[in-house]
C-alpha cells in the first residue's frame, strides 16, 4: 500500500464510526491496496476523513503568544523564540508548506469520477475534498504571497520544478475552488464536516484576505466590494446565528447555531490539552503556563456600556478594574478573584477562588514553582470546561476547536463594508451591534466615521476572537505588525494584598526584552529545503 493510503487508512480505521463490520480485516491494514480503496465506499469515506484530519485545530501555545494578546511562561520555548525573531528559512515554526497534503487532495479528485459509488455521494465528497484544498492554499497564500497551484498528483517522470503562481492567480484559485464546492456541498452537514456554508465562510475570509493592505497595494477598493458581498451572502441565508452563552460556546455538543465549520475531537483517537495548558499549577494536572493575557488585551475589553476604559463616562474605576465589564471579560479572562474549575488527581473536580497578587497561591506564594504561573497576573477561562475531570498533562480535552464561526462572518463583513464605502452605512453598524449585544453590551454604536470605525471593528476582533489563532494574523493583514510588536515590550498585572483586603494594582512591563518583527516578515520564507529541491522557486525577498 503507497504511504499516503496507508497513512489515511490507519487513522480513519480509527474515526470512521458508520463503517460496516467485517467489511474488512483491521488487524491486516497493509493488506489493503490503493485500488481497494476507491472499490469501496467505506474506503473511500474514510479516505475524505483523512484528509479532514490534517486541519490545524487547537495551536498548543504558539500563535496567542506571538502578539499582544498573551505570554508563555516558559524562556526559550518557541512563542518566545518567535517574539524575538529568532525563526528563518531553515527554522520556522509557523511555516505551512503543505504539498504532501495537497498531493493527497488531488489524488482523491482525480479518481473518485473513476468510481462507482452513489453519485450523490460522490459530488458531496467531491466538495468537502475542493473545500480541503482551498484551505490548504489559504494558509499557504497568507504566509508566503504567491506559491505553486498544482492541481493533480504529479508523478516522478513529471517535470517537478515548478515555479510560484502569483498573489493574484492564487487567490483566484482558491475562490474558483470554493465557488465549485459551493455547488457541491450539502445545506447540512454533521458537525466538523464542510457544508456549503463553510465553503462560502472561507471564501469570506479569503477574499477578505486578499482586499487588506499586505495584499492589496493599489488599495483596490473593488477587492473589499467581493469580501463584503461574499460575507453578506453568507449572512442573507439567515441560517447561522450568535450562540447566546459566551461560556459554553465552545461546549455544546448539539446543535450549534454558530459553529460554521469546527475540527472536532474524541477521546481516545483525538484530543488536545486546553483544559491543562492554561491553568494554574494548583489545577493544572501536568501542564500550566502557556496563555497568560496581557494587560493590553485585558484593557480592550469594554464597559458594559459600550465605552473604552479610557472615554468619559465610561464608569471604569482603576481600584476595581474588573468591575462593570462586557460578559466577553467575564467568559475569557481569569483575574484576581475569579472562579476557576479543575482538578489535579482526577474526579472530582473543584472551584478555586484565584489568587493572582504577590504571595498569592497562584503568582509567587512558592518561588520554586512561580514558573509554572501566570507571568501577567491573568489566565484564560475562554473555552475552558470545568467539568472536565479527566484532563492530564496533554490529553483529555475534546471541545471543538471553532475554525468559522458567525460572529467573524458579521465582523468580517463590517468591515469589508466600511472600508468599501466613504462611510459606514446602517448595515456596518448592525452587524457590529449585534456582536456586541450578544456581550451583553447595553448601547448600540453610532455616528462614527470611516476611521473611527475602523479602528472599533479592529478591537472588537481583537477581544472577541482573542485566544483563537486570528490576532497574528489579523495584524499582518493589516500592516500593522511592524508598529504593534516590534520594539515593544508588553506589561502585566502586579496586585498587593493590603491588610484590609483590598487590592493595589500595579502595570509592568513582562516582556524580557524587546519584540522583534520587521518588514521581512510579513512574507515567510519558503523552507530552505524546498529551495534547494527546486531551482525554480524564487525565495521572498530579505531572506
Amino acid at each position: 500500500m503507497k504511504p499516503y493510503f496507508k497513512y489515511i487508512f490507519s487513522f480513519c480505521l480509527l474515526s470512521l464510526i458508520s463503517c460496516e463490520k467485517g467489511f474488512l480485516d483491521p488487524t491486516n491494514p497493509s493488506a489493503i491496496t490503493s485500488e481497494d480503496v476507491w472499490a469501496d465506499q467505506n474506503l473511500i469515506e474514510m479516505y475524505v476523513n483523512g484528509l479532514y484530519n490534517d486541519r490545524p485545530g487547537w495551536d498548543y501555545n504558539t500563535f496567542d503568544n506571538i502578539t499582544d494578546e498573551a505570554r508563555s511562561n516558559y524562556p526559550g520555548n518557541t512563542p518566545n523564540q518567535v517574539l524575538v525573531g529568532q525563526w528563518d528559512e531553515v527554522n520556522n515554526p509557523l511555516g505551512f508548506w503543505v504539498y504532501d497534503r495537497v498531493r493527497r487532495t488531488n489524488e482523491f479528485l482525480a479518481r473518485i469520477d473513476e468510481t462507482n459509488i452513489d453519485e450523490n455521494v460522490k459530488t458531496r465528497l467531491k466538495g468537502e475534498a475542493r473545500f480541503l484544498r482551498a484551505f490548504l492554499y489559504f494558509d499557504m497564500v497568507k504566509r508566503y504571497g504567491g506559491v505553486p497551484i498544482i492541481e493533480k498528483p504529479q508523478n516522478l517522470e513529471d517535470d517537478l520544478q515548478v515555479s510560484r503562481n502569483t498573489l493574484e492567480e492564487c487567490f483566484a484559485f482558491i475562490e474558483r475552488e470554493l465557488d465549485q464546492a459551493i455547488g457541491e456541498l450539502p445545506e447540512q452537514a454533521p458537525r466538523g464536516k464542510a457544508s456549503k456554508g463553510s465553503a462560502m465562510a472561507l471564501k469570506g475570509r479569503a477574499l477578505l484576505y486578499f482586499a487588506s493592505p499586505l495584499y492589496n497595494e493599489a488599495d483596490d477598493k473593488g477587492r473589499w466590494q467581493k469580501a463584503a458581498e461574499a460575507n453578506k451572502a453568507l449572512i442573507d441565508l439567515n441560517k447561522y446565528s450568535l450562540y447566546p452563552d459566551l461560556t459554553t460556546l465552545w461546549l455544546d455538543q448539539g446543535s450549534h447555531p454558530e459553529s460554521i465549520f469546527e475540527i472536532q475531537y474524541r477521546l481516545p483517537e483525538k484530543y488536545h490539552s486546553w483544559d491543562a495548558l492554561v491553568k494554574p499549577l494548583v489545577i493544572a494536572n501536568n501542564d500550566a503556563g502557556q496563555r497568560s493575557p496581557l494587560q493590553e488585551l485585558v484593557d480592550a475589553f469594554p464597559m458594559k456600556n459600550g465605552k473604552k476604559i479610557t472615554d468619559p463616562g465610561s464608569g471604569f474605576d482603576p481600584k476595581n478594574p474588573y468591575v462593570g465589564r462586557d460578559q466577553r471579560f467575564y467568559a475569557y479572562i481569569g483575574y484576581n478573584g475569579a472562579k476557576m474549575m479543575g482538578t489535579t488527581s482526577g474526579p472530582p473536580v473543584k472551584e478555586i477562588t484565584l489568587e493572582i497578587y504577590r504571595g498569592g497561591r497562584d503568582y509567587d506564594a512558592d518561588p520554586d514553582t512561580k514558573i509554572y504561573n501566570t507571568v501577567t497576573g491573568y489566565y484564560t477561562l475562554k473555552a475552558v470546561d470545568p467539568n472536565n475531570a479527566i484532563y492530564t498533562g496533554g490529553y483529555g480535552s475534546v471541545q471543538p476547536y471553532i475554525e468559522f464561526r458567525y460572529a467573524e462572518v458579521l465582523l468580517n463583513y463590517a468591515e469589508a463594508q466600511n472600508e468599501y464605502l466613504s462611510s459606514p452605512d446602517a448595515s456596518v453598524y448592525d452587524a457590529l451591534n449585534e456582536v456586541r449585544a450578544r456581550a451583553g453590551i447595553t448601547t448600540d454604536v453610532e455616528n462614527l466615521n470611516k476611521e473611527e470605525m475602523r479602528e472599533l471593528i479592529r478591537n472588537e476582533r481583537y477581544v472577541e476572537f482573542a485566544f483563537e489563532h486570528k490576532r497574528y494574523w489579523d495584524i499582518r493583514r493589516w500592516e500593522l505588525a511592524t508598529t504593534l510588536l516590534n520594539g515593544k515590550r508588553y506589561s502585566g498585572v502586579f496586585a498587593i494584598k493590603e491588610p484590609s483586603g483590598s487590592f493595589i494594582y500595579e502595570y509592568l512591563p513582562i516582556d524580557p526584552q524587546p519584540n522583534v518583527f520587521t518588514d521581512r516578515m510579513y512574507w515567510m520564507p519558503i523552507p530552505q529545503s524546498e529551495i534547494a529541491k527546486n531551482e525554480k522557486l524564487i525565495q521572498n525577498f530579505g531572506w
